[in-house]
């Protein structure tokens, strides 16, 4: 008996579900890095800049900073008092699988604080 025919229909069946999965693979992979180099990024600017948080030019220092690692700045929030950073930054990246699904952008987005206590410098994730 001939089972060609079978083997064709399942081959069909199977490499949509093979191109899905690795879209789904390479857009979670593409939102992992930003979202990592989002994150990396914005500690290493609390930890540097935190020193200079109360001059006049704080927020031109940090959106200078994030624009030199090639991170958008459109949407920025920086809070900060005496001891205290709190720096926000969102913004969209393009997907390039998402839209067979109806997703055209995801947000990346990271809220850190920087804190003071007892002289040491404490990052944490809101």
């Amino acid at each position: 008996m001939n089972k060609n025919g079978q083997t064709l229909v399942m081959f069909v069946i199977i490499i949509p579900i093979f191109i899905i999965l690795l879209a789904f693979v390479v857009d979670t992979g593409i939102i992992l890095k930003n979202t990592t180099k989002l994150n990396s990024t914005t500690k290493t600017i609390l930890k540097n800049t935190y020193d200079d948080r109360l001059n006049d030019n704080y927020y031109e220092k940090v959106k200078k900073l994030y624009e030199k690692n090639n991170i958008p700045t459109k949407n920025i929030q920086i809070e900060f008092n005496l001891d205290e950073v709190k720096i926000t930054n969102e913004y969209y990246k393009s997907s390039i699988f998402g839209k067979i699904i109806g997703l055209k952008e995801y947000k990346i987005k990271t809220i850190l604080k920087i804190k003071n206590m007892s002289g040491k410098l404490i990052i944490e994730k809101e």
